[in-house]
């Protein structure tokens, strides 16, 4: 019974320890928390960015059409400048899809048969 006063000083080192452990699981949840925020944060940013890049792709091809290149001439008359838009805007277009072209026929010659 003498040596009960030894108990005292461990008991204190171990709440103390006890106590540090606590706060480092609390700052670990709190960190895991933020790492799971910043991971949604960091997609988002991606899905954000693969859609301007898309957009910017598109408006690029539109500035370096011809079409652009004709609108934007101010020396063309009205009439001149709208012949230029649909010449150039069928060249850039390109041949039509035969095999589109072909099911639009057939959906037509089965309207007309009915």
């Amino acid at each position: 019974m003498q040596d009960w006063w030894i108990l005292i000083p461990l008991v204190a080192i171990l709440g103390a320890n006890v106590r540090r452990f606590m706060v480092f699981q609390a700052k670990q949840r709190q960190l895991g928390a933020s790492t799971k925020e910043l991971e949604q944060d960091v997609a988002a940013l991606v899905k954000a960015k693969a859609e301007l890049t898309e957009r910017i792709q598109n408006l690029e091809t539109i500035v370096v059409s011809q079409t652009w290149g004709v609108l934007q001439d101010r020396g063309l008359p009205p009439a001149e400048r709208e012949l230029r838009v649909a010449t150039v805007a069928h060249r850039e277009m390109g041949p039509p899809d035969a095999a589109a072209a072909n099911q639009q026929r057939a959906e037509q010659l089965a309207n007309r048969l009915k």
